[in-house]
């Protein structure tokens, strides 16, 4: 549309100058005439006099032409750019407002993108909210839901459905932000289940007062991960294939015991998992928060408890639990 714009102002000032140099027209004259060249309207009373006159009217005439043809082109076509981005807006609009027990990812630097890449390998439906345009784009380009906008922001959040949410992860680029986020999401959303990145001892510390429900140091769980991989390196191989790999047919999953499922009420022992259905737990967190390794085969089950299992891909239907 600029170039189009400058083309245009172009043609004029080249045509006045022209003009006043081939017929010795006055300025204003000379521009009048080349205005109306270019717009296609005709003549006055002054008209080129000569042949050289003539010719540069024809060149005039088929260069106004040509950039009035291609303004209109580049107007019609940012209208319609418009439009469609306004469409394709709504459309995103639309989908999220109706979207439920979903995840929001806040900030889409590296942790960020690790982050969506995880859910959307486990079809878990989510929303990135990033305040960079660009970034925004890239994200678009992805096939990712998202938003441009301030995360700590209240009216953002509640656009991203968080009053609806499952989750949060915060995950941008200052501690600082990743503590007004969190304060901002448990106000709106004190169910909410949120992860926060932090990047010093401080931050945790803070993350975990302002509300989250897990806090995570990118630096702190690498450098643990590096440091057990050199120590006992078949056994965290072995995690690793169990948490981020589909070559197995067995995985970790944790299973909520809901008021209606058959295994409230009973011991460990006797639910027959492993032998029907070939689920092994691992490990049972109490609704209270008190996590039981090994769990004993006495050890009874009740409503509110999770399981950690370790459970066979053919078999992965928590619903029958």
């Amino acid at each position: 549309m600029g170039i189009g714009v400058a083309l245009l102002g172009l043609v004029l000032l080249v045509g006045t100058i022209g003009f006043m140099l081939i017929e010795g027209w006055q300025p204003i004259d000379a521009f009048y005439i080349t205005a109306l060249i270019v717009s296609t309207l005709g003549f006055t009373d002054l008209r080129p006099s000569n042949t050289s006159s003539q010719i540069f009217t024809v060149v005039i005439i088929i260069a106004g032409v040509g950039t009035l043809y291609y303004l209109v082109g580049a107007l019609a076509q940012t209208i319609i750019e418009n439009q469609l981005d306004r469409g394709k807006r709504r459309a995103v609009e639309n989908r999220i407002a109706h979207l439920k027990d979903h995840y929001i990812v806040c900030g889409f630097g590296r942790v960020g993108q690790e982050s969506c890449g995880r859910l959307a390998h486990e079809q878990r439906t989510f929303v990135v909210i990033d305040n960079d345009p660009q970034t925004i784009e890239h994200i678009q380009h992805l096939g990712y839901l998202c938003l441009c906008g301030d995360a700590s922001d209240d009216a953002v959040l509640v656009h991203a459905g968080i009053e609806r949410a499952q989750g949060l992860i915060t995950a941008v680029a200052s501690d600082a932000g990743n503590v007004y986020i969190t304060l901002s999401a448990r106000a709106l959303n004190p169910h909410l289940f949120i992860v926060a990145r932090a990047a010093t001892t401080e931050a945790e510390h803070k993350l975990t007062i302002a509300g989250a429900n897990r806090v995570m140091s990118p630096y702190v769980v690498g450098g643990r991960s590096m440091a057990a991989m050199a120590i006992k390196p078949s056994v965290m191989d072995f995690i690793n294939v169990l948490m981020h790999s589909d070559d197995l047919e067995m995985w970790i999953e944790e299973i909520v015991i809901t008021s209606d499922s058959r295994l409230v009420g009973m011991q460990v022992g006797k639910t027959q998992l492993r032998e029907k259905e070939g689920t092994t737990i691992l490990a049972v967190r109490y609704s209270d928060g008190k996590l039981t390794a090994n769990p004993k085969p006495a050890l009874l089950l009740h409503a509110g408890d999770t399981l950690i299992v370790l459970r066979t891909r053919v078999n992965n239907d928590a619903a029958a639990l």
